[in-house]
């Protein structure tokens, strides 16, 4: 999956799907959603889903909109991240891999996230959001004759800051979420076609593309 950042305005930008969270400011026994942006096209959009109470920010609920007024986006999908006292890193990193599972279900190849900065610094909300994209991306139906070519293909990061910084960020957010994904891809193949011996080539050929050194995976090398 290509990412990328970008710093565009977030009605502004052209692109599939707009992402953006919805957190609940409420006390215990009120409800008071509010997104997490600072574009007030945006805010606006989503005003009257809001208003109808369909819209609770509850952790990790879907709200996708079609042709949302005032923007670019072809659509508008906001996440609930939950009450704003308890949202995290790990929640956000939740968010974004069901942020990437409900579109790539319905087909869509590429999205916006507009990151949030409630509590998180922008190279945090980053590595939350990237390292939960990838996994969330992740094919676990290679074998099956009914499987369906859904993926995401590229994503854009919307913020702004230290353009270096926020780089080295995305680029060990994605190296984490690729190394989890290539274990996983070991994991899950059946024991015929993962021996002991193609096992250790894998991680040679790994080691290999990015540049390290020979594994030592005790019990494989002779």
């Amino acid at each position: 999956m290509k990412t990328k950042l970008s710093s565009a305005t977030p009605a502004q930008l052209e692109t599939e799907c707009l992402v953006v969270i919805a957190l609940d400011r409420g006390s215990k026994d009120k409800t008071e959603v509010t997104l997490e942006t600072t574009d007030d096209a945006v805010r606006k959009a989503s005003e009257e889903v809001i208003a109808s109470g369909e819209l609770t920010g509850k952790s990790c609920e879907v709200t996708l909109l079609h042709h949302p007024a005032g923007l670019k986006a072809k659509r508008l999908l906001v996440l609930g991240g939950g009450k704003v006292q308890t949202f995290s890193g790990f929640e956000l990193r939740r968010v974004a891999g069901t942020a990437v599972r409900a579109l790539k279900s319905r087909g869509l190849r590429s999205f916006a996230f507009a990151l949030p900065q409630n509590g998180l610094s922008a190279d945090q909300a980053i590595k939350a959001v990237v390292e939960g994209a990838f996994v969330g991306n992740f094919d676990a139906d290679t074998y099956r004759s009914d499987r369906k070519d859904q993926k995401i293909d590229e994503l854009s990061l919307i913020t702004n800051g230290d353009a270096g910084k926020l780089q080295s960020a995305l680029d060990e957010a994605r190296a984490i979420g690729e190394s989890q994904n290539f274990t996983r891809t070991l994991v899950n193949e059946p024991s015929n076609r993962m021996t002991p011996t193609i096992l250790a080539e894998r991680a040679k050929q790994m080691a290999q593309e990015v540049g390290g050194s020979r594994p030592q995976v005790r019990g494989l090398w002779r």
